[in-house]
């Protein structure tokens, strides 16, 4: 677990999920970023795969309400905290995921409190 703390425009959002794919931490699953909102999941997805070079095709993908454009090939995967709490109904482990970034953590919202606690008990899981 780390906690990453930067001024606006950083590159927390966009340069982190970069980093996370430089250093390994995809393995054999995916790489979740959340964000409260979902223009800005959009608008992140479509930034980040701009910066992919060379321009793998669906390596970036993002999912919110009603707009879905993740594929098999999808490793970066851009969602809402809404939808990432959703598919904990389907996958409890989370197990399509080998690394989640929680963004905008410090909104404090009820689903990013709650998705917060899950993933502490669900770190706990999935270590041993």
């Amino acid at each position: 677990v780390v906690v990453i703390s930067g001024e606006t425009g950083s590159g927390k959002s966009t340069i982190l999920p970069l980093l996370c794919i430089k250093a390994g931490c995809i393995q054999k699953g995916r790489l979740a970023v959340t964000q409260p909102r979902r223009i800005a999941a959009l608008s992140l997805a479509r930034y980040v795969a701009s910066l992919i070079q060379p321009k793998l095709e669906n390596y970036v993908g993002s999912k919110v309400r009603f707009h879905d454009t993740v594929s098999v090939k999808t490793k970066i995967k851009f969602v809402t905290d809404g939808i990432l709490l959703a598919e904990l109904s389907s996958d409890p482990l989370l197990s399509q995921y080998d690394t989640v970034i929680v963004d905008e953590a410090h909104e404090r919202t009820c689903n990013i409190d709650f998705l917060l606690g899950y993933l502490r008990t669900l770190l706990l899981k999935r270590l041993c």
